[in-house]
């Protein structure tokens, strides 16, 4: 029985989805929950057979599956027995390329990743707003054909198996860079980021015991779930029912963490507002995963039950440009329906690499080292032009979204945390709750503290494509 990509609120222990689980690769579903990874950042060098054997072998041997993922959490969940290592792979186009497979076989949802990161970046019709990749970090400026990823929650036993992957690499690929990412957490023991916000929070949900959870705190306002087809393909290589892949945008996105924390003290003192509250209106939730949009019950933590269409409709509570806001309007959105807004989700499970500043009267040595930190973006979806480029480029990028056409000529700016070409001052509401609509406001340019510094568009292929290869 082929399994419904309509399908919502998987119960994985039901047989019609044991194929799939058994042929999918793991952490597209749900995120695998291991503390440290390591990214390789490759460019094959051999001829395409000795490629082939190579992945062939390392994913029959490494590769984890969805199935092995979730039975892993459930022994963790009944036992408290950790998990081991999760290992993923994933070609762009020019990877498959490489290995003799035409790219051309993946269907229209395949356009840009036929395209890669590079060219969106200068197609004059439907770019991203990045920097050019001459500005992009070495490794990332040439042909990237695959990224193996390697997570555990042990540092030293990760440590042995990258130099492991990386050995056994030498014959048939060049490792352009190895990319650590580390999860960050804040004493409640939520994932942060390196500014110290609240991350990987609002996820499109896909499995019944996540849902579940959800349920249990409130979904009257918000519903998180999320059908299959929002993040899975059939793997056009391979005939076996049940076999499905997905679109994996890989970004390494710099964060300037001092500057950032300057630019708060200064808009603060602009508003006359405290920095607690001004970094809310910049990210949309306080840095413990408060919405601002819920103010002013401050400490309730990252909940995800709330909208905004009629309690904030004009973003007195929280900015248009705020970034959650720009990134998932919530059923807000003039101009698509709420199916339609739904559809432009992505899947996201970044991690952060380098070590976190010191916050203020925070003098350990682990936190003051320094160095460049920064975000380790990947986010699955089904169509990378309806889903990640269109949130970049259409929502985020696009300072006149959403007021372009109720008030032509009255922008709201950019994404005041992502955006990657800050043009145009944000409107930002002098005082929470009860600014004017466009008078009462504060024009300020806020941004360019997040900053790419390379990356590609992957396919995660069907465990089922890679085991035959």
């Amino acid at each position: 029985m082929a399994v419904d990509l309509r399908d919502t609120n998987i119960d994985p222990s039901k047989p019609e989805y044991r194929k799939m689980l058994e042929n999918l690769q793991a952490n597209i579903l749900k995120p695998h929950g291991r503390k440290e990874s390591d990214h390789l950042v490759i460019r094959f060098t051999a001829e395409p057979q000795a490629v082939r054997t190579w992945i062939r072998e390392f994913a029959r041997r490494e590769v984890t599956s969805a199935r092995k993922q979730l039975d892993e959490t459930g022994t963790y969940h009944d036992h408290g027995t950790r998990g081991g290592l999760v290992a993923s792979f994933a070609l762009s186009a020019k990877g498959y390329g490489a290995l003799g497979l035409l790219a051309e076989d993946f269907d229209g949802s395949g356009q840009s990743f036929r395209n890669g990161m590079k060219l969106r970046a200068f197609s004059l019709i439907a770019r991203n707003r990045d920097p050019p990749p001459n500005e992009w970090e070495a490794p990332y400026q040439g042909d990237i054909h695959a990224l193996v990823s390697l997570s555990h929650d042990s540092a030293d036993e990760l440590a042995a198996k990258t130099r492991e992957v990386s050995t056994g690499l030498r014959d048939i690929a060049e490792i352009l860079t190895v990319e650590r990412g580390t999860v960050l957490r804040n004493a409640r023991g939520d994932p942060i980021e390196h500014f110290g916000y609240v991350d990987s929070r609002s996820q499109p949900l896909f499995l019944q015991a996540d849902l579940d959870a959800e349920k249990a705190a409130g979904v009257d306002a918000w519903d998180p779930s999320a059908p299959l087809g929002l993040v899975l393909v059939d793997d056009p290589f391979t005939s076996e029912e049940d076999s499905f892949g997905s679109y994996l945008v890989f970004r390494k996105l710099q964060q300037d963490v001092a500057n950032f924390n300057a630019g708060v003290k200064d808009l603060s003192t602009r508003l006359a507002a405290d920095e607690a509250l001004t970094g809310a209106l910049v990210v949309g939730r306080f840095k413990d995963g408060t919405p601002v949009t819920l103010r002013p019950f401050d400490g309730i933590g990252p909940v995800n039950n709330f909208e905004y269409l009629a309690r904030d409709p004009v973003g007195n509570r929280c900015p248009f440009h705020a970034h959650i806001r720009k990134a998932n309007q919530r059923g807000a959105n003039p101009f698509l329906n709420r199916e339609q807004e739904r559809s432009h989700r992505v899947v996201r499970r970044g991690v952060p690499y380098g070590v976190r500043p010191a916050p203020p009267g925070e003098t350990s040595a682990s936190a003051s080292a320094s160095g460049e930190v920064g975000l380790l973006f990947h986010a699955f979806q089904s169509d990378i032009a309806r889903q990640f480029e269109f949130i970049q480029r259409t929502w985020v990028d696009n300072p006149n979204f959403p007021e372009f056409l109720l008030f032509p000529g009255l922008n709201t700016g950019d994404d005041a945390l992502i955006g990657q070409h800050p043009r145009a001052a944000q409107k930002w509401p002098r005082t929470w709750g009860r600014s004017g609509r466009f008078l009462d406001r504060l024009r300020f340019n806020f941004g360019d503290y997040v900053r790419l510094r390379g990356g590609e568009y992957f396919f995660a292929p069907s465990l089922s494509f890679l085991k035959n290869l």
